[in-house]
């Protein structure tokens, strides 16, 4: 089944990966809930893709957790090197969120040698996690110079590049877009994060003096909503989805990014087309 990246290639910048990442996955969780997800990262010392689903700050209360070495890919990466994995080992060592979507713990290694060497694991885990799930979204570290990030993205059948409204993010993304082979080989999604339609460079403006290699119509948003930040920080991503299901795309702002977001789902889905199963 189908892997699907989210990134930015630039490096800087506030862009809103995971806020992305986890917004189409509710999306997906409330409008496709027979498709099973599992949601993954490659980040060193963030887990902010966990804290949009847990308490992680409850979580490392001593006597909640007696060795968080023992979950997620940390788990995962002496099972591999010990040639003991599978793809049930993925089930087992991830974190379900009702029936539909599964949280992969990211390393809780301090130190950069021993959380590299869970890193160079990762890709490796995702050939059998694609096995189990409908697909697997991954929210990769921000740049090109990780070698582990490019040979996730290598097996990506999607990239979800994540953009945002500064210039320098802007410029940079650019001469990513002219310069990087696998945005030309890869189905590509553009996805404008943290958006706000009022600023000056909004999306029309900025494919207006932006040479990008695509067009408007090809490109979507998640608006930026402060309650739903708010949600993202305090493990509640998901029940904010729930909670404003219905409200009137029109006339507030939960309606907007709800709206917005199954625009960008529904495009995402259409890209992957017979990746995955009909459901």
């Amino acid at each position: 089944m189908p892997i699907i990246s989210f990134w930015n290639p630039t490096g800087v910048g506030q862009v809103g990966t995971t806020a992305t990442m986890c917004a189409i996955a509710n999306s997906i969780a409330i409008r496709n809930p027979s498709y099973k997800v599992l949601l993954a990262h490659t980040n060193f010392q963030s887990h902010k893709m966990e804290s949009a689903y847990f308490d992680m700050d409850k979580m490392r209360t001593k006597g909640n957790m007696d060795d968080i070495t023992d979950i997620g890919v940390d788990a995962l990466e002496r099972l591999l090197r010990s040639n003991k994995i599978t793809p049930e080992s993925i089930k087992i060592y991830s974190k379900p969120i009702g029936s539909t979507l599964e949280v992969l713990y990211g390393s809780f290694k301090n130190d950069r040698d021993s959380f590299n060497r869970v890193l160079e694991t990762i890709p490796f885990m995702l050939d059998y996690a694609e096995q189990c799930y409908d697909m697997v979204f991954v929210d990769l570290t921000k740049g090109t110079d990780v070698k582990e990030v490019n040979d996730i993205l290598a097996k990506s059948d999607v990239i979800v590049v994540t953009l945002n409204q500064d210039k320098e993010v802007l410029n940079k993304m650019q001469d990513a877009f002219s310069t990087l082979k696998i945005l030309q080989e890869k189905p590509v999604l553009p996805i404008f994060s943290r958006y706000d339609q009022f600023l000056m460079y909004n999306d029309r403006n900025i494919l207006r003096k932006y040479n990008f290699k695509f067009e408007k119509r090809d490109t979507y948003t998640i608006p930026y909503n402060s309650k739903f930040f708010d949600a993202m920080n305090s493990g509640m991503s998901l029940n904010f989805f729930v909670d404003y299901l219905n409200a009137d795309l029109s006339t507030t702002r939960e309606g907007y990014l709800i709206s917005e977001t199954d625009k960008a789902k529904d495009r995402l889905l259409k890209l992957l087309g017979s990746k995955i199963s009909d459901k």
